[in-house]
């Protein structure tokens, strides 16, 4: 009986640590949201300031956005993201962006819209 409980105990510690990260479905949606904005808004701000027509960086960037799979982005950086606290999501975010972002975003820019580049000249 001791070893059932002890048993039991541990697993109940052990799937508390688990799902400590486990992210409700508005939290991912606004993570997400927010993402998005965030890049693309600063993607049009960089391409600008690197000395880009105003009239190319918005067809570009608009282009990028009306061709973003959202779908695609959260498969393939969620498991990434939901292991990261809030905290370390705010105290270390070049560390997550490269882990968890890298990837996604070469295939996206560099491969999947190569094509796109063009408008910016």
């Amino acid at each position: 009986m001791k070893k059932l409980i002890g048993m039991f105990i541990t697993l109940l510690l052990l799937s508390s640590e688990v799902s400590a990260y486990n992210y409700n479905a508005d939290f991912k949606e606004g993570f997400y949201d927010g993402l998005i904005t965030n890049l693309f808004q600063t993607l049009q701000q960089n391409l600008i300031s690197q000395g880009f027509k105003q009239e190319s960086v918005y067809m570009y960037v608009s282009t990028l956005r009306a061709r973003l799979d959202r779908k695609n982005l959260e498969k393939a950086s969620w498991a990434c993201v939901s292991k990261y606290t809030p905290e370390q999501m705010q105290s270390i975010p070049e560390k997550i962006i490269n882990e968890c972002f890298d990837n996604w975003s070469n295939k996206f820019f560099f491969e999947e819209n190569a094509d796109t580049i063009k408008l910016l000249k």
